[in-house]
């Protein structure tokens, strides 16, 4: 039963972080340039992570924030539903 939360759960981290990632990568290509760009592509980990606060703090865009945090957030929270229906 717990499927019906797990499913969207997952369907939402992957959209949310792939969005999230295209839009760091967007952020840093526009203030590093390609090259940039291309070192932020091979360490995705750290620009999902820092390019969206950057955005936030210099430019006052929130929705970069919002969308990787708080899609991570919603769809860790909709897995742990189902994992807690379902016992695990």
């Amino acid at each position: 039963m717990g499927i019906i939360f797990k499913v969207p759960g997952f369907i939402i981290m992957m959209v949310a972080g792939l969005w999230g990632f295209f839009v760091s990568l967007g952020i840093v290509v526009d203030n590093l340039g390609f090259i940039g760009g291309m070192i932020a592509f091979f360490l995705f980990p750290l620009t999902l992570a820092f390019a969206p606060w950057y955005e936030a703090i210099a430019n006052s865009n929130w929705f970069p924030v919002l969308l990787v945090y708080g899609g991570g957030l919603s769809a860790m929270a909709l897995v742990g539903i189902g994992a807690a229906i379902d016992g695990e």
